[in-house]
């Protein structure tokens, strides 16, 4: 039999709108000093500068904390395990996707190591959908109470926030070139926010 971590509702809420209140707080922290810091260099803004290392800096503490989430979680917990190993290595292959090696220098070798990264990343995905497959009956059955979760939610919101950066990385909202790269960041920024205080808290699921 499946197992999943049920708990009492009452204090459950009371942390979930904490970390949902700290990432928000953290959030306009970070876009009000963002906002300060581009107005005296813009460079802020640029590839591999602080506002994207900012942003795998929250990505990091993400993946750390949903493998830490993984470990945590007894075996019996299949199915929360598996759902915190998804969420970690979504936030794993963002930070690689942020981290831009091959312009790091003009050696060839910075290129080739960007490639063995990814290939790699791809083979960890490979894996954990073969174990997911394996857990698929499970998943299915929990799915609305895997995605109505705390943690699902506030990862979504970070999904948005990305997904809202697109509209400036590719200027479809109308701003002068750099201030649509500061907006672009700043959501960023906050996307990463969320999906770290997103693993801050294991993900609790409601059965019978």
């Amino acid at each position: 039999m499946i197992k999943t971590n049920k708990t009492e509702d009452g204090p459950v809420l009371s942390k979930n709108a904490a970390i949902f209140s700290l990432a928000v707080i953290i959030a306009a922290i970070c876009a009000l000093a963002a906002n300060r810091l581009w107005h005296q260099d813009i460079s802020v803004t640029y590839e591999n500068r602080l506002m994207e290392n900012t942003q795998v800096f929250f990505l990091m503490l993400a993946t750390a904390m949903h493998l830490m989430q993984t470990v945590r979680q007894p075996t019996s917990f299949i199915t929360v395990r598996q759902c915190h190993m998804v969420l970690g290595v979504l936030c794993l292959s963002i930070m690689v996707r942020e981290v831009d090696i091959d312009r790091l220098g003009p050696q060839q070798g910075w290129e080739t190591t960007e490639t063995l990264i990814r290939l790699a990343g791809g083979a960890v995905w490979i894996w954990l959908l073969t174990q997911i497959f394996g857990n698929r009956l499970a998943l299915w059955r929990y799915k609305a109470d895997i995605l109505w979760t705390a943690t699902s939610v506030q990862t979504g919101l970070g999904v948005m926030f990305y997904m809202a950066s697109w509209f400036f990385d590719k200027s479809i909202v109308d701003l002068p070139g750099e201030r649509s790269q500061l907006w672009e960041e700043t959501l960023q920024i906050s996307a990463t926010v969320f999906l770290f205080t997103a693993a801050l808290r294991p993900l609790y699921l409601k059965t019978d």
